[in-house]
Order: C-alpha cells, then structure tokens, then sequence
C-alpha cells in the first residue's frame, strides 16, 4: 500500500494513499468545470479540506479509544472513499469493540452538534441547513460552508452506521452479536447482513440506473467475505499453539554455502524459507523464499553466499506461544520464519507455508 505520511499527532502516523492524488486532480477539474475561479474555487477547495479534517477525526475517535483497550493503531490512512485507522489487532471484548466502533461516529455527532450550535446562536434561524440542488453554490460564505459542514458530518454519521462492513455499523452490529453468539458467529451473522444489504443496494443501483453504485455494492459485498475470513482465520490460529505444527529436523545452513544450497531444496518442495548460523551454531540471519525467487532472477544463486544475501531480521519465540500470536509477530516483524526456542536451545522453526498448510487444513472445518 503506497502511503505518505503528511502528520503524525497522539504518536499515530497520518498517511496519505497514493490515489488521493487524482482526487485532487478530479475535484480542481470539477471546481475549474464549474466556472470557479478566484475565491470562490478557495472556498469550495477549503470546504473539501474541512471534510477530510471530519473524516480524520472521525477515525481519531476509533484510534483514541482503541488505545484505552491497550490496542495500537498503525496509522490513519486517508484515501478518496474516506479514511481507515489500522489497529494492531480487535479489542478482545464485544463491548470494548462496540465503543472502539462507535466511538467514530460519535465524533461526527459532537462537530455537527457544536457546528449547528454556533450558526444557529449567531444566526437565530435554521437558514443555513437550507441545501439547494447543488450543494457548493453557497458555500461561498461561512454560513453556507459550515451549514454544509453540518449536513456532511450528519451524512458521515448515518452512512457509517449502515450495518455492513467495512462501515462501522457492520463492527457494531458484529459486537452486538458476539456478546450473545461469540466473535466467530458473530463475524458470520454481521457478514451475512453486509451482504444481504449489498445485493439490495446493487439491485437498487441497475434500477435508477445509477451504475457507479453497482461498485460500491460490489465492494461492500467483498468486504463483508473479507471480514468474515478474517475471523475464522484468527480463531483457527488462537485454538492451536507452536508446538503443534513445528518442524524439528529442518536444514541448517551455514553462511557460507551459495544460495544454489537452498534453491536446491526450495525446488524439491521441503523447505521455502531458511535459517542461517555461523561457525558456533549462532543463528545469524535468514533467507526467505522471496530472497531465493529474486536471486534466481538475478542469476547470481552460485556466486552468491548465504552471509552475503541474508535478512538480519530473526524472529524467535517459544513453543508455547499461540499459533495467531504468532501470526501477528511474523506480520509485524515482516519475516517468513521463526526459530523456536526454550531456555536458549533451539527446537525447531516454524514458517509461513507451515501457517498456511495448518489453515487449510482447518478452513473446511470452522
């Protein structure tokens, strides 16, 4: 995912993608389109600048309350369908996933409330909730714009509320359930419901004809599968600890044998990734499969050695460490292998294709 950090504020990095960009290009070409020019192509720029900063604090309010849980968050990512605080890992409890959840939300209601509260005291009407058909005619003065401001975090607040992932509502409605049905079945009910929604939505999309809304009915649907898997995913991993799957007789390969050593074994299937030692039985480094596949592009297998190729980066953890805490380690750290260790001996490793084998093997039966 190519980012862009533009900010970093509470220590959680603020990231731009990198599409943000032609929806720059696409909203200056709609001002320019629409005869914008001078100030007026200001106000409508400020405007769109003011619903990200929305959007931002929107996701601020999931990541703040994530921390109270212990949950870090990666980092807020900002693109042109919206924003998205990464966190580490879900709240552990429905309830504390349900306020994590609505937490974004209720930020909206809190911008609209004071927004609404300050136009209002100032204006003594309810003038500026007026919206004519083209919602940027009057956002030219500042009554336009924060009354439009207004509406936008009221549109914020009911869209995310729609119970389907990705949206937050699709979480709420996932913590709801797993208070009375555990996360798992939870996950399935709430995907479930995403989906029934997206078919509507996509029916509803062909027949106003409104064909772009068939994509984001797409998306909702694939989303709701995604989340889903997920799931599983993490509950199959949680049941299951290091020791059931290690493999205890692997290759040990010293750093100065050439990279052909391992692409040799990769190709009759054994092993994909590799531990490196030294001289005195130190683990110094490893290769994953990802090293090997780019040296044989390179062409460099047998005039390469291990020390001179090798990712310094070395995972080690205990056998009685869960196969999803493992998981989340190897993602984090981005390594391929572990080595798994008691009281400083080595007794076996572990890798993402042993990780991948265990899962299908499990998928059928969740």
């Amino acid at each position: 995912m190519k980012t862009l950090q533009v900010a970093k504020f509470a220590n959680i990095p603020i990231k731009i993608h990198w599409s943000f960009g032609i929806f720059v290009l696409l909203i200056l070409g709609y001002g320019i389109s629409n005869q914008m020019h001078g100030s007026d192509l200001i106000w409508f720029l400020g405007f769109i600048g003011a619903m990200f900063l929305c959007v931002i604090l929107h996701e601020f309010g999931h990541a703040l309350s994530a921390r109270r849980y212990g949950v870090k968050t990666i980092d807020i990512i900002i693109s042109p369908i919206g924003g998205l605080a990464r966190l580490e890992k879900l709240p552990e409890k429905p309830i504390q996933e349900l306020i994590v959840a609505f937490a974004g939300p209720l930020v909206n209601v809190v911008i609209g409330s004071i927004l609404f509260v300050i136009l209002y005291t100032i204006n003594q009407d309810f003038s500026f909730l007026i919206i004519d058909e083209n919602p940027f005619d009057n956002i030219t003065n500042t009554k336009g714009f924060f009354g439009l401001l207004v509406w936008t975090n009221v549109v914020l607040f009911v869209f995310n509320l729609i119970p389907a992932f990705p949206m937050d509502g699709g979480r709420i409605l996932r913590a709801l359930l797993s208070m009375r049905f555990g996360r798992v079945r939870g996950t399935q009910w709430a995907a479930l419901v995403g989906r029934i929604l997206a078919i509507g939505f996509i029916i509803f999309a062909v027949l106003i004809k409104d064909y772009p809304l068939i994509f984001i009915g797409i998306f909702v649907f694939v989303m709701a599968g995604a989340e889903n898997n997920q799931v599983v995913v993490e509950s199959i991993l949680d049941k299951a600890i290091v020791s059931d799957i290690m493999k205890s007789k692997f290759s040990k390969i010293h750093i100065s044998e050439p990279l052909q050593t391992m692409f040799d074994k990769y190709i009759r299937g054994g092993e994909k990734n590799f531990i490196i030692f030294d001289s005195m039985g130190n683990i110094s480094g490893v290769i994953p499969e990802l090293f090997l596949k780019q040296a044989y592009k390179e062409g460099i297998l047998e005039n390469t050695v291990a020390n001179e190729y090798m990712s310094k980066k070395i995972l080690k953890v205990t056998k009685y460490v869960t196969l999803k805490n493992l998981f989340d380690k190897m993602n984090k750290e981005g390594v391929a292998i572990a080595a798994i260790e008691e009281e400083g001996e080595l007794l076996g490793v572990v890798d993402r294709s042993m990780l991948q084998n265990y899962l299908q093997l499990h998928m059928g039966k969740s």
